[in-house]
């Protein structure tokens, strides 16, 4: 879903002096078929393999996939997972069943604790899959709600269920994503915040990612250092990067 080429990508990121980053392009599983996304995931490899003859040297490149909605239809989800040598798997929840995305929602005559209820009660479906590597945004119906539509919720409602997530992620040896996105747009904090941060820590979770959902080449590693500001007050002393879906 990026507006610039993966090459122009990688050259921001040298002169940035990152030292590498995972390629993440959207996969969402219940849109599979209408967005032709074999297709997408077969060029996506393809030129990740020309990115890494060219930039090797330079950068260490993840090939990486967002599998969105994994729980809709687990057949797909193990396709997709067997169609390339993936890195790393980061999995993501952008709608409930029977709902858009809450990108496109408005939020009128909804009860947004009864959809946060919901979506977290997925999220833990997908947390017990143990099919991804790092679990993406996990408060991303906040970037809409508070950010976007000014909704004043409180999340600290859905402590329990978050932390249900969270104690099953750290179970199971999967990350947790720091996304630095919310901080340069709606609700101008990162995805999720340094309390949820800590409760992963809390429950022993051992690995954090950090994405700064660059659709821009502009924002190729935007907010990290506050990203890591965010980890060490966390209590986390290291940052992860994939290579063969094993942490580093």
């Amino acid at each position: 879903d990026a507006e610039h080429s993966l090459t122009f990508l990688c050259e921001t990121a040298v002169k940035k002096g990152i030292l590498g980053f995972a390629i993440t392009d959207h996969c969402e599983i219940n849109e599979y078929v209408t967005r032709d996304i074999e297709t997408r995931i077969r060029q996506g490899y393809f030129e990740m393999l020309k990115a890494r003859a060219a930039f090797g040297k330079s950068l260490m490149l993840s090939y990486g996939i967002e599998l969105g909605q994994m729980n809709f239809d687990l057949d797909l989800t193990h396709h997709v997972l067997e169609m390339e040598p993936y890195d790393f798997v980061l999995g993501s929840l952008h709608c409930i069943r029977g709902n858009e995305d809450f990108y496109f929602m408005d939020f009128q005559d909804e009860d947004p604790y009864a959809l946060l209820e919901e979506y977290y009660q997925e999220l833990y479906e997908i947390a017990r899959l143990n099919l991804f590597d790092s679990m993406a945004h996990i408060t991303y119906p906040i970037r809409y709600m508070n950010g976007k539509h000014h909704l004043g919720v409180d999340l600290s409602r859905m402590d329990d269920l978050i932390d249900l997530t969270l104690r099953t992620l750290a179970q199971n040896g999967r990350g947790l994503e720091i996304n630095t996105s919310g901080i340069r747009q709606s609700p101008k904090e990162a995805l999720p915040s340094v309390r949820i941060l800590k409760m992963f820590k809390e429950a022993g979770g051992r690995y954090l990612t950090v994405g700064s959902d660059a659709h821009l080449a502009k924002d190729v590693g935007a907010d990290f250092d506050t990203a890591r500001q965010m980890a060490l007050e966390a209590g986390f002393r290291h940052i992860a990067l994939y290579e063969q879906r094993k942490p580093i």
